[in-house]
């Protein structure tokens, strides 16, 4: 079977080569535009000076991003060890294949099936894998269809205390990746610490919907899931606990409306754009032209946003395909694998003026910073935030850099405190290693 492993072998190299090609090519292309000169540059922007000379230092900058992270990689990441899974393929042919073979063989050829079927960035089929363990119910549906959910926490969880907490997270992708599996849910971590957890989930994006605005998701959207929790539990306030994109709303909703909010934990939220790097380049007004694409669009697809980061940074398919292909024996870690895959497959259209005016506020106008920030028409004063923040942040995260999210501290009020956390962008969800974390989180929403 000498001949079926050159070929296994020869598929990897060309996987490898290919995506390594990509990276080539945009790193080339960056590094042309990063050299081109500012007269040239000047020639398609309306500050013909300070503008130019602020996109060359940004693609400057996306360019030693990269650098940076190949200068990070160990030599052999992306040498891929696929010698156990020839061995299986040769035992097969001899017919002496045991049960741990076939395991490996029936994983490999399926995700290949897969990836023919749904695209290369799939392992495991839409709808395969079971995430979202915990149960939860509808409580309360707005009008333009912003749902509530609370979960339930289970005969064996102890009495609920302290204020309810309401999970408001991003819209780009699905809030379950905080209840991922049974063995990896910060959903029931909370529960287990006898909080009452509910969460925003937003409505579907249609094409050509201008009249779903980012004002009405942060204020009537969740104003009306706050007000219905008050009213089926009693209590005047909420803890908020906003993921990303959904913590830069918490933190609007919690500047129009602190009377309600008793705590404050923001996640990896952004508040302006960061000063390095790829998304700084990619979020630039001159390089990203939102007015241009959600005209053209009419919403802000999924799957762009997905092939964007993969695009962007396209040696980490490799990695991930060199997990995937060293760990085909190891039960636990392929259920990991599968449910994370799923989860990041698993992207949500967002509508054209949420992500319009997201991406001016945050990172056009700088309008947090700037005190410049409205929402429904009326200026919002984060100083008026008095309540608890807690705001964490992953030290190595490269889609909202620690600057990026450390900005919030300069404008809200109250007792403020700031964490940098061990990792990247999902590092305090799906680390083990920072699952003591956990408690930390815990602690604060329940006011200890």
């Amino acid at each position: 079977m000498a001949d079926g492993s050159e070929r296994l072998q020869d598929a990897f190299r060309r996987v490898t080569d290919d995506t390594l090609a990509l990276t080539e090519s945009m790193t080339s292309w960056l590094t042309g535009l990063a050299g081109t000169t500012v007269q040239d540059l000047a020639a398609n922007l309306t500050d013909p000076v300070g503008r130019a000379t602020r996109v060359r230092e940004l693609l400057d900058s996306a360019l030693e991003e990269i650098r940076g992270d190949f200068e990070a990689m160990p030599d052999a990441s992306f040498t891929i060890d696929s010698a156990p899974l020839e061995r299986a393929y040769r035992s097969r042919a001899a017919g002496t294949a045991d049960a741990q073979d076939l395991v490996l063989i029936e994983r490999f050829e399926k995700a290949l099936a897969v990836k023919a079927k749904h695209g290369s960035e799939y392992y495991v089929g839409p709808g395969d894998v079971k995430v979202g363990p915990t149960r939860k119910e509808l409580v309360h549906r707005t009008d333009d269809g912003i749902t509530l959910h609370r979960f339930d926490p289970g005969p064996d969880a102890p009495p609920r205390t302290g204020e309810p907490v309401l999970i408001v997270y991003s819209v780009i992708n699905r809030s379950y990746i905080l209840d991922l599996t049974e063995d990896c849910s910060v959903v029931r971590h909370l529960l287990g610490r006898g909080l009452d957890v509910y969460l925003v989930e937003w409505r579907r994006a249609v094409a050509g919907d201008h009249e779903t605005t980012l004002d009405g998701f942060v204020g009537p959207g969740i104003h009306a899931c706050v007000d219905a929790i008050r009213e089926r539990t009693g209590h005047e306030q909420v803890a908020l606990f906003g993921h990303c994109i959904g913590g830069t709303f918490a933190v609007m909703y919690a500047a129009k409306h602190p009377e309600r909010v008793a705590r404050l934990l923001v996640l990896t939220a952004p508040f302006t754009a960061p000063r390095r790097g790829l998304v700084a380049a990619m979020t630039d007004r001159e390089l990203l032209p939102v007015d241009a694409l959600m005209d053209g669009l009419g919403m802000m697809p999924a799957k762009l946003i997905r092939h964007t980061f993969m695009g962007v940074k396209p040696y980490y398919e490799i990695l991930k395909w060199k997990m995937f292909v060293e760990n085909l024996g190891d039960d636990a870690m392929m259920a990991r694998f599968a449910a994370i895959d799923t989860w990041a497959n698993d992207n949500v259209d967002v509508p054209a003026e949420v992500f319009r005016g997201f991406i001016r506020a945050v990172f056009h106008d700088d309008a947090f910073l700037a005190g410049t920030l409205e929402l429904g028409g009326e200026p919002l004063d984060l100083a008026a935030i008095d309540c608890p923040v807690l705001n964490m942040a992953g030290s190595a995260d490269w889609i909202v850099p620690p600057d990026s999210a450390k900005a919030l501290g300069a404008v809200v009020g109250g007792d403020y405190r700031y964490e940098e956390i061990p990792g990247g962008h999902l590092s305090l969800i799906l680390d083990p290693r920072c699952r003591a974390r956990w408690d930390d989180v815990a602690d604060f929403l329940a006011g200890a």
